[in-house]
Formats: structure tokens, C-alpha cells, sequence
């Protein structure tokens, strides 16, 4: 059974706010993580979350560290300490017919987004809990049947959760729960110093 993504709404709130995760299409892990900032070949010994987490404040040589793999068609990335190169309109990491999804949790300056990138053009970006606009309007169908879109939602209506639900269920996307969170998976160092820019 897939895990989907909808456990992100608990790991965000809970012992993993700072995950910044980023699925692509038609690349393979290793070379999504080389767009992300890695250096070809220089793959690290699969870690753990609390590992990569140590990485990222203990070692001046790291200042982000992702782990990656494959799972559901998609190849991903989860991302600790400084935000990611694929947040903030870097439509670069699609370049040559690549389809990438970013989510980034923002935990210091919510709220959190979701940017939609495909053949090196940023297609749109919203903010998660909102409903998606301009370039993001054909996921509306899937908010609506996540029930995002009633006209009698609840105060006590999820909102992080139901748009987690919406992507998940258009893009078919999954990501391993365990081996993220408490398993050992391979990584990479994506930036080596604090970025100075967003996204850098």
C-alpha cells in the first residue's frame, strides 16, 4: 500500500518541520539532487534523518543536505537546512522537459508553498491552505473532491492536509514515510555554505 503524502501534515508539526521536498519527472534521483546543488559522483553513505539534521549545524561543509530516491514513477528529494535551490521560481531545475514539484515548509515564515515547474518555465506557484490560481487552476478539480472547495467547510476543516490529499491524488504522488523519517537512505550535500539568496 502506498503511504502517499499526506503524513507530511503530521511530520510538518511535528519532528520534521524543516523537510523541504522536491519530486521530479523524467530525470533520475541522482541527477535531480545534482540540479539541487550536489556535486556528480559525490554521494554520501545512506543516513538518517537525525543524521542529515546533525550534518546540516554540526559540519561547516553542509550547509544542506538531501536524501533522496524514487518512489510512485517520481524521483525525490528531501532537503534539511537552508531552504532549497527549487523554491523561489528557480525553473531551472526543469530544464529539458523535466516536471517538477516543490513544497516547502517555511516554518519561520509561513506560509508554506507549493511551486510547479516544467521545462524550465515556473508554471505557478500557491500558497498550501489556499486554493490555486492563474497557472495552478487545473488542480481544482482535486481540491474540490478534497473537499477544499465546499461551501460549508468546517472551522476544524484541515486545510494543510486536504491539499496534500489534492496534489497526491493528481500527480500520483508517494514518498516513503519510515525510510524517511526513521530509515537510512543515500544523500548528497546540495550547498556547502548558507545561500544568499532565495532558492540559491
Amino acid at each position: 500500500m502506498s503511504d502517499g503524502i499526506t503524513w507530511l501534515t503530521d511530520a510538518w508539526r511535528g519532528d520534521a518541520p524543516i523537510l523541504f521536498v522536491t519530486f521530479a519527472r523524467g530525470i533520475s534521483p541522482g541527477d535531480l539532487v545534482v540540479r539541487l546543488g550536489a556535486r556528480p559522483g559525490h554521494v554520501l553513505d545512506p543516513i538518517t534523518f537525525a543524521e542529515a539534521e546533525r550534518l546540516t549545524f554540526n559540519d561547516r561543509e553542509s550547509a544542506r543536505v538531501a536524501r533522496f530516491g524514487e518512489c510512485a514513477g517520481w524521483s525525490y528529494a528531501v532537503e534539511q537546512g537552508w531552504p532549497s535551490k527549487a523554491w523561489w521560481a528557480h525553473s531551472d531545475v526543469s530544464a529539458g522537459g523535466v516536471e517538477v514539484l516543490h513544497l516547502t515548509p517555511k516554518p519561520d515564515d509561513p506560509p508554506r508553498e507549493c511551486w510547479y515547474y516544467r521545462d524550465g518555465q515556473t508554471v505557478g506557484r500557491f500558497d498550501i491552505g489556499d486554493t490555486p490560481d492563474d497557472g495552478m487552476a487545473f488542480l481544482l478539480p482535486a481540491f474540490e473532491e478534497a473537499g477544499f472547495l465546499d461551501d460549508d467547510v468546517s472551522e476544524e476543516f484541515d486545510t494543510l492536509r486536504a491539499t496534500l490529499t489534492a496534489l497526491q491524488q493528481h500527480f500520483g504522488l508517494s514518498l516513503p514515510r519510515q525510510e524517511i523519517l526513521n530509515g537510512r537512505l543515500p544523500a548528497v550535500v546540495t550547498a556547502t555554505v548558507p545561500p544568499e539568496n532565495l532558492g540559491d
